[in-house]
């Protein structure tokens, strides 16, 4: 369970994201260009994690539109496209706590890693049409700072193939997460910064600051909320996705 009642580590969440800052300065546009355009999305998402045993687990994900993907048509947001992934997550640390369901024990471990396969389609034809094989390989990483609040860290490569053209993206992640609770219900919010590299523009393309939080809903299941704002420089145009998301999580220990 969740615990309660603990002063959420403003300080931590601030030197995490002003690591962000100088990735941040070299993406924004000039201050005389006309403001970037922003798109608007929603993300949903469903997660199923599977308890192997005391070291290893499978994660199924299933999510919708994300990223710069997506449109708007007549004000209404439409799927365009679609991501299937299963993970195979590895702890490599000795146990923290003991008081989180064993199929969420990544919540619980000092330092973990995951390989993935990710598939992903466009939900109709049209002339931006893709589907993308990617390979997911990550290294994550907790610091605690007090009972209830971390440091986190992450870093991933993702081996993509788009339309028959191979391609990868560096990613690196730091945030922070801790415990409060709202009218006595547990909840975890978290603040992250994500700097991206894609081989296909050579440089660093994309920035995405991420707050949300996480919360049980009954039983095995969790709901996760999220505001993310996305920066996306692949060419000398900057452009922003604001993004909704909503994900489901359950597990099965």
């Amino acid at each position: 369970m969740l615990r309660a009642n603990r002063p959420a580590p403003t300080r931590a969440v601030h030197g995490a994201l002003a690591l962000g800052l100088p990735v941040a300065l070299m993406l924004a546009a000039p201050p005389v260009k006309p403001a970037p355009p922003t798109s608007y999305e929603f993300w949903p998402e469903l997660n199923a994690y599977v308890q192997h045993d005391e070291r290893t687990r499978f994660m199924f994900s299933a999510a919708g539109t994300r990223a710069a993907e997506g449109s708007v048509n007549n004000n209404i947001l439409s799927l365009q496209d679609a991501q299937f992934t299963l993970n195979l997550d590895y702890t490599l640390a000795p146990v923290l706590r003991r008081d989180v369901p064993m199929s969420e024990w990544s919540k619980n471990r000092l330092l973990w890693t995951r390989l993935g396969f990710e598939y992903g389609t466009s939900a109709s034809a049209s002339d931006t049409s893709f589907r993308s094989y990617t390979g997911i390989a990550e290294l994550n990483a907790r610091l605690p700072l007090q009972s209830d609040a971390w440091l986190t860290n992450r870093l991933r490569v993702d081996f993509r193939n788009i339309n028959g053209t191979p391609s990868q993206r560096y990613r690196v992640r730091l945030g922070a997460e801790w415990e409060d609770s709202v009218f006595e219900h547990p909840i975890a919010p978290y603040a992250s910064v994500e700097a991206l590299y894609d081989t296909r523009y050579e440089r660093w393309s994309r920035l995405t600051l991420k707050t949300g939080l996480e919360t049980p809903i009954g039983g095995a299941w969790r709901v996760e909320p999220y505001l993310a704002l996305q920066m996306n420089k692949p060419s000398d145009q900057l452009s922003r996705v604001l993004g909704l998301g909503l994900t489901f999580k359950v597990y099965f220990d």
